[in-house]
């Protein structure tokens, strides 16, 4: 399946589900995160806000920081040609804003961190194949910003209909550490 095919996939199948679904299924992650993911030890996680049509990271960057750990959120770079991330710290006080395409940043005016600096880094994701290779929303900019990071340190969020058998692989796709899903914590053998 080429990229593209599995992107329109993924769309048509959470186009159906319904709110009451959707908020059961992230309920479902959230508890499987904090049963199989021992953070107690982790200083900074790396997340992202989440869009309605991703699993819902409210919750789940509400819990990490609830718990003393530092959230950092990703931020685009205001050169349109550099793909990489920046991650601020996220404050529950802090004003998001939009970026370009429409994902809530932090202000800029928050403190950063480098990405070794990330104990765990939770990534967004479209689909996976199933060796854990992730599908994101094109940009490129994980693959681009995570290329230098231990896969381990990466964990995807994901509903079982996010898990295609296979799609198109490129050399720069970012393979991921763990996936969590309804149904439990899938780890990558690496």
């Amino acid at each position: 399946m080429i990229k593209e095919e599995a992107r329109n996939y993924i769309n048509q199948h959470f186009s159906s589900l319904s709110k009451k679904e959707k908020i059961n299924l992230d309920a479902k992650i959230l508890k499987n995160f904090k049963k199989n993911l021992n953070i107690l030890n982790c200083k900074n996680i790396g997340s992202y806000v989440s869009l309605n049509n991703e699993v819902s990271t409210f919750n789940l960057n509400q819990f990490i920081s609830e718990k003393g750990i530092n959230v950092f959120l990703p931020k685009l770079s205001k050169n349109k040609k550099n793909k990489h991330l920046s991650f601020l710290q996220y404050l529950k006080k802090d004003k998001h804003t939009k970026n370009t395409f429409g994902v809530l940043e932090p202000s800029s005016n928050m403190k950063s961190i480098e990405l070794e600096e990330l104990d765990l880094i939770v990534v967004p994701i479209r689909a996976v194949n199933k060796n854990l290779f992730r599908l994101g929303h094109g940009g490129g900019f994980y693959d681009a910003s995570l290329k230098r990071i231990n896969p381990k340190k990466c964990i995807g969020l994901g509903y079982e209909f996010q898990i295609i058998e296979d799609f198109e692989i490129e050399s720069h796709d970012l393979k991921l550490g763990g996936l969590i899903t309804p149904e439990g914590y899938f780890k990558n053998a690496l």
